[in-house]
This record gives C-alpha cells, structure tokens and sequence, in this order.
C-alpha cells in the first residue's frame, strides 16, 4: 500500500473526531435537558408555594368537598381565551377544542352545547343548538306576553351573596343580544328589566342556530346552568315568562372559573419562553400565561446545516411521552400526580403536531399544608435544546470537519512530498552504478535533517565504501600480476638453470611439471594484465563515428581464416549502420564472443553473426550449436571470475572474457545478456548497443 494511501486512511481515521463530537454535544444535551427539567420543578413548587392556601385568588370553586370532585356533565370549564372575541356568534375567535363543550338539556328535552371561555374579567359563552330552528320574537309590544316571546336562552347562576339569578336573552332579529331579567314588584307583579352588563349575538345556521353570550365574572358565583326555552317545545299555549325557568332551570352545575386577578398574578413569574398554568386538580385550566415559543436559529445557512446534521446523525434523541390532552386541559398523569400531593416533571408530546416540551406540575396546597387546592404546571418547549444543540453541534461539526479537511490535505501534500523524495532516492539508488561501472555516492535530500535525510547519508557512505573496494578490487589483478612477476621470473630462470645441469631420472618429471605451472602461472597473469588495460582502455577510449555492418562483415571473414574448424555465418540488414563508439574496444567485444562460441561448440558447427538496426539501438548477436545453459545460470555468465566450464584443458579459463563484453556493452550505452535458442540446441549471445550514445 502506497505511504499516500495510508496518509488518507490516517486522515479519513480523523473522521471520529465529528463523530466524538457529536457524542459530547448528545451527552451535553442530556445535560441541559435534565437540568432544564430540575429547573422547570423548581420554578413550579416556588409558585405554586407563592399560591398557598389563596383559595380567593385561585379558583371560585374551591370550597368544600365539591372541590374536589371530578367535573360533571353540567359542570363548566371554560378555557382561557389568548385574545378578546367579537361578539359575532363566529368561531374564528375560539380554539378548537372538543373537552371543553358541555351538553345542557332540560326537562322538555331541548339540547344545546355550551363552550365557555375567559379573558380578563369576562366570561364568554358559545351556545349552539344543531338540531333547532331559531324562532324570534314576535312583536315588542307585549314584552311579558308569553306568545310574543321566541327561542330564549337562559342564565342561572348564584350571585356573590349566594343567592340565584336568572336572566334570559331574546331578539326579535338576529344579531345583536342583551339580556333582561324577571323582577316581582307589589302583589307579585313580574316586571321585565334590561340587564346591560349581559350582552351577545346570534345568527342562524343551516341547522339550527348559534350565540355568543358575555358575562362578567363578577356576578357569578361557584354554581351555573343554561336552558333552552324552545318555542316549538313550548306549543301554542305558552306558560308564564319565568315560570319554565323558575321550574327548570336550578344552577345545579359547578363553574371552575379563575379569579380575574389570577391571570395577573401569574404574569408576574412570566419569562420568555415559558408557559404557566394554574389548573383545578382535575386538570381544568384557570389561568394560562403563555410565552411559549420556538427560538430561531441565527441564520438560514446554520438552519439548513442543523437539518442536515440532524438528518446524518439521526434522531435528536428527545422523545416525549404523548398527551392528548387539549386546549384548557393539563396533561391528565400530571393533574392526578400533582392532586395526589407530588410534583413531577417529563417530557411530553402535545398538540396535533406532536410538539415536544417539558412540562413541570407541583401542586398547591391549603393552609393545613395537606389537601390540594389546584395544580400548578410550567412548561417550556424542548425546541429551545435543539436550537442550543443544533449551535453548538454546527460549529462544533464545521469545526472539525474543517480540521479533518485541512488534515487530510495536509496528509496528502505530506505525502506526495515524501513520495517525490523516496522516488528520488529510489532512483539514485537504481542509477548508483552506471552503465560503464562506475558508482555514484551523491544521493538527493543528504543535507536534510531528519529519517530521509539519514537514510540518504548512510547510503552515500555505503556506497563510498563500495566504490573504494570496487577500485580496489578492479587495481588487485595489475598488483598481484605485477608482485607476481619478479618471482615467477625468478622461478622460472631458476627451473631453466636446473634443467642445465646433471640431474636424475626422477626428477625429470618434476621439473616439467613446474615448467608447466609456471607457464599457467604466466598465462594468468596475463590475462588479468589483459582485464585490467581492457578497463583502462575503456576508460581513456575515443569515440568516433564508423560503420558498424562494415566492421562486423571484415572480421567475420578474419574468424572464417582464424577458425578454419567452424563454419561462420553473416546476417546483416544491408547499408550502412553507423554507430558512434569506439571500434577497437567493439572488436575486442566481438572476439570474445567468437572465442566462447569456439569453445563451446562442435568442430563443423556454424556460428552464427547477426546485425539488427532498430530506431534508436543496434544489436549484434552471436548464435553457437553448443549445449544450452541453465536458466539460474543466465545471469551469472558476464560476472567477473565467473565459468561455467566443466572441463580441464591446458589452456586457462579465468572467466573474464563475458565480464569485458559487460564492461564494453555498458560503454557504449548498451547491454550484453545469453539466452538459449528456442530449439532447445545452442546459446545466444546478445548485445545491445546505443546509436548515439555519448554524442
């Protein structure tokens, strides 16, 4: 594997850096969502101990045992309203909830659905009938005639001394409502009084009918009721006004109202973000201050990076348990813990849209500190974590990935840069020795100070050493020829003294046999006379432009007369090929060629000599019949005082013969290898030569 490769691989590894990342800013997450969760608790018992024991300031409804009773279907829980409604008989102004409707029936059998809400110190009624006609008033001049009186609507509440109101609402149009109520003057005579505090609308529908209604809390009491008065219920007999109403209508429904100073009580805690509930212990809201809202992120770009983070990285990991619980309701777990006397805080999933929040309900307790007078809950949205998460998770990812990025460059610009210099090295390495034999010890990067640098260094010495026995070794045949031959000049004259003199039969053999050491002796020191000024002559050679073709073609036919046993045969491509080299030193390459042809081949055989131009090299082979040699062997022919001759002839064999076809081949840019034929009878011997090597 290439040390780049492995450089990005390291720097791909710096990927877990993100990753690390991102499992700090989840465990931080968890952090601040517990600790959001301990404060939020906190928050909810302080105010909630604010509210102790204020039953006046709390709820209408919190007086004796009925208090804590579960809401019945008479019961009224109106919902906090956000904004004042018109007084239209619409709906736009009131929140989709299906709890908070109450269905109100009386003994004639006339159904209506009641929804009441609260704002400021009004409570506000939406009365329909789905299945009624809407009938009005028929004249205004008889205002107590029972038949000049349409539908009716009817109020009964218990005032603020306990006693019971009734106040009825009719027009002779629709539109706009006021209410009017019965008053018993001398001899019980009813006499019909506007109530202006009263007011509504209704309007028809195309089923039945609809009406706003406001009341103002301060004439209500703990206990309310609505009835219809249906005119075609009623007949043409009509009863006395009041007296349906006196019979029927009884205020036996409770009225879980917050006191109207309750709601300003509670803005006193509100912070942004944060919404506070004042509830019933059965979960029916009072009160309601909501500033809950979702923070916004800085920017568009962060938003868009938050999403995508969040999509690689998958859940936030913020999972609330569900509520379905609506509008003027708490969550109804919360309401029974809180009711039970404990607080409690979680995550909960609310809303159609299943947003997350957490929410913190602590009860409020009584004077005697033992029974519970309401529930206080705080929430706040689990939006505010992911938007703190989401900032530090971006940067914190753009971050490290912009350090991972420059890492990796980084990585690979190191890489390349140590890549180019290993090249370099490998390929002073491979071009140390040069073709003519000569070692090079400059290496790139030596001055360098560090492992390269070191390594550079530590061959340029190897290879001083190296080229210093070289020379050593290649100047060791002239020094041995020349300590060798004062003595063996001194045997040999001496041998020759001794054959002139008498001498025994016996020691005839002898001296023969040391005249003929000393002759071998002789031989071999001049042929490693000859290696060593075929080296000085390769050194000191003059190149020149000649024909190369024209050369081999004479001493080819110089081989025919010198080898009259062999037969030789010529190949040529024909023209002139020139060559600049030197010719003498191409000579002696040839003839040792031929001799080693000549000694390895049969008497009668044919060798072979072949000259093949190429675009920019020549080469010269020579062909013998002699036997192949072994392919371990190849590669060994041309080394210096090396043979593969079995043989023990008279004549000596030093192995330098192949190693000056080396050193000659090298010269003149070329190279010199043997392969056997592909018949499986003779050798080849191939030399390639540069045309214009040195030129």
């Amino acid at each position: 594997m290439l040390i780049r490769t492995r450089l990005l691989l390291l720097g791909i590894a710096t990927l877990a850096l993100p990753w690390a990342g991102c499992q700090y800013a989840r465990e931080m997450e968890s952090s601040l969502r517990e600790a959001e969760r301990q404060s939020l608790l906190a928050v909810a018992e302080t105010i909630a101990t604010s509210l102790q024991g204020r039953r006046d300031l709390l709820s209408r409804d919190l007086s004796g045992a009925g208090a804590r009773l579960p809401p019945g279907p008479r019961d009224l829980e109106p919902v906090p309203l956000r904004a004042e409604p018109q007084l239209d008989a619409l709906v736009d102004d009131w929140p989709r909830v299906t709890t908070a409707w109450r269905a109100f029936e009386s003994r004639s059998g006339e159904r209506l659905r009641v929804l009441g809400g609260t704002f400021d110190r009004y409570l506000y009624l939406l009365v329909e009938a789905p299945e009624d006609v809407l009938v009005l008033d028929r004249t205004l001049g008889d205002a107590l005639a029972p038949e000049s009186l349409g539908d009716r609507i009817w109020l009964g509440f218990e005032d603020a001394s306990g006693g019971t109101t009734q106040i009825f609402l009719s027009a002779p149009a629709t539109g706009a409502l006021q209410g009017r109520r019965i008053a018993t003057r001398e001899l019980g005579r009813p006499e019909l009084l506007d109530e202006p505090r009263v007011q509504g609308s209704w309007r028809r529908l195309a089923q039945g009918w609809r009406a706003e209604l406001r009341v103002p809390l301060s004439m209500l009491g703990a206990r309310f009721g609505v009835l219809l008065d249906d005119r075609d219920q009623r007949g043409a007999v009509a009863e006395p006004l009041g007296s349906l109403a006196t019979r029927d209508l009884q205020p036996l429904g409770r009225l879980f109202a917050g006191a109207p100073d309750l709601r300003d009580y509670l803005e006193r805690f509100s912070q942004p973000g944060v919404r506070l509930i004042a509830a019933t212990t059965a979960g029916a809201t009072l009160a309601e201050v909501d500033e809950l809202a979702t923070p916004e992120l800085v920017s568009a770009p962060q938003a868009l990076l938050s999403r995508l983070y969040r999509r690689l990285l998958g859940r936030s990991g913020i999972d609330g348990r569900s509520s379905a619980n609506e509008r003027g309701r708490i969550d109804a777990n919360q309401a029974l813990t809180a009711a039970a006397g404990r607080s409690e805080s979680a995550v909960l999933a609310v809303g159609p849209l299943r947003r997350i929040v957490v929410a913190a309900a602590a009860p409020i307790l009584d004077t005697d500190r033992r029974s519970v007078i309401g529930v206080l809950q705080v929430s706040q949205t689990a939006d505010r974590w992911l938007v703190l998460r989401d900032r530090a998770l971006t940067r914190l990812l753009n971050l490290t990935l912009l350090i991972t990025a420059a890492a990796i460059i980084a990585m690979l610009l190191f890489g390349g840069w140590l890549s180019r210099r290993l090249g370099r090295l490998r390929r002073a390495s491979e071009n140390a020795l040069s073709r003519d034999g000569v070692l090079s010890d400059r290496f790139p990067d030596s001055d360098a100070r560090d492992e390269l640098g070191d390594v550079s260094r530590s061959f340029e010495t190897l290879l001083g050493r190296l080229r210093d026995y070289t020379s050593y070794l290649r100047s060791l045949a002239g020094k041995l020829s020349h300590e060798i031959r004062t003595p063996l000049t001194i045997v040999r004259s001496s041998l020759e003294n001794l054959e002139a003199v008498p001498h025994s039969s016996e020691a005839a053999p002898y001296i023969v046999r040391a005249r003929q050491g000393t002759e071998r002796l002789d031989a071999i020191l001049k042929a490693m006379s000859a290696a060593t000024r075929v080296e000085e002559a390769i050194t000191s050679a003059e190149r020149s432009r000649f024909d190369l073709a024209a050369l081999l073609r004479e001493a080819v036919k110089a081989y025919r007369s010198a080898f009259p046993q062999r037969q030789f045969a010529f190949d040529e491509p024909g023209g002139v090929l020139h060559l600049y080299g030197a010719p003498d030193l191409l000579m002696q390459l040839l003839d040792k060629l031929i001799d080693n042809a000549v000694d390895f081949s049969a008497p009668d055989s044919t060798i072979t000599v072949r000259l093949q131009a190429h675009s920019d090299q020549l080469t010269v082979d020579v062909d013998n019949e002699g036997p192949p040699i072994a392919d371990e062997m190849l590669d060994q022919l041309f080394e210096s005082l090396w043979q593969a001759r079995a043989d023990r002839s008279d004549t000596p064999h030093f192995g330098l013969g192949l190693y000056i076809v080396r050193l000659i081949a090298r010269f003149h840019g070329g190279e010199a290898f043997a392969l056997n034929l592909p018949s499986g009878h003779g050798v080849r011997f191939r030399v390639r030569l540069t045309r214009d090597h040195g030129n």
